[in-house]
């Protein structure tokens, strides 16, 4: 492995943010193991990435499937040094008719796989050259958006996991990227009739003040705060004001 070459595991690799790091990483050369749930947008995403990825097919909330999930990375890496946690989901609904389940999903895919994928990656990546673990917070943090009240509170509970892994573990680098508005396939399975509902409701009250970004503007902010040790470990993927 030269200097410059990291071996990364990028859970939520399939679409959205996590596949522009995935594809970023392996098109200059990175070894990268890209997880997620599916298998084909999984190995179509490897295949993107290049030579130098490898997919994996693997749920990151299951907790009796990390430990397998993060061991494959290793073996197909040979080792880990960067761990991104892209795996992001929310329901779009009020809180009054928000039920248990989702609220399970979503505190399940937002906070606790990454809890369980670093928890899990901790003992290689002490091993590693430069170990870092990367995950993806929210802007809306402090103001929640309407219709979007979980997502908002488990992205408040994330910020607290990356405050206490740098407090636990300080030879680990922990890379917060506060992420904005977004273009990703991340609001594909709402409601289109509520989604515009919200839409009209997030620009009458400004919630929709910043530019949407795409994910390769976000993954570019991500990777140069990677690669620059010296660069805050806190990154602002925000989109400037003015719409």
């Amino acid at each position: 492995m030269s200097p410059h070459t990291r071996r990364v595991l990028v859970v939520g690799g399939s679409s959205g943010i996590g596949r522009s790091v995935a594809v970023a990483l392996g098109r200059r050369g990175d070894r990268v193991v890209v997880a997620a749930r599916r298998a084909a947008l999984v190995e179509a995403v490897a295949a993107e990435a290049g030579p130098t990825a490898t997919g994996l097919a693997v749920d990151a909330t299951d907790a009796d499937r990390v430990h397998d999930l993060v061991a494959g990375a290793v073996r197909a890496l040979g080792g880990l040094d960067t761990v991104v946690y892209a795996a992001g989901s929310s329901p779009l609904a009020p809180l009054a008719d928000t039920g248990a389940t989702a609220w399970h999903d979503v505190l399940a895919t937002n906070v606790v796989g990454a809890g369980l994928v670093v928890a899990a990656a901790t003992d290689h990546l002490r091993a590693g050259a430069d170990p870092t673990a990367v995950l993806l917070t929210s802007h809306s943090v402090g103001r929640p958006w309407p219709g979007l009240v979980p997502y908002a509170a488990s992205k408040a509970a994330l910020d607290e996991l990356v405050l206490g892994l740098r407090a636990e573990e300080p030879w680990l680098r922990v890379v917060r990227v506060v992420v904005g508005p977004t273009s990703t396939p991340f609001a594909d399975g709402w409601d289109p009739a509520d989604a515009e509902s919200y839409f009209v409701r997030w620009a009458d009250e400004g919630y929709l003040a910043h530019q949407v970004l795409g994910p390769d503007e976000v993954a570019t902010r991500l990777l140069a705060a990677l690669d620059d040790p010296a660069s805050p470990d806190d990154v602002r993927a925000v989109g400037a004001t003015g719409g």
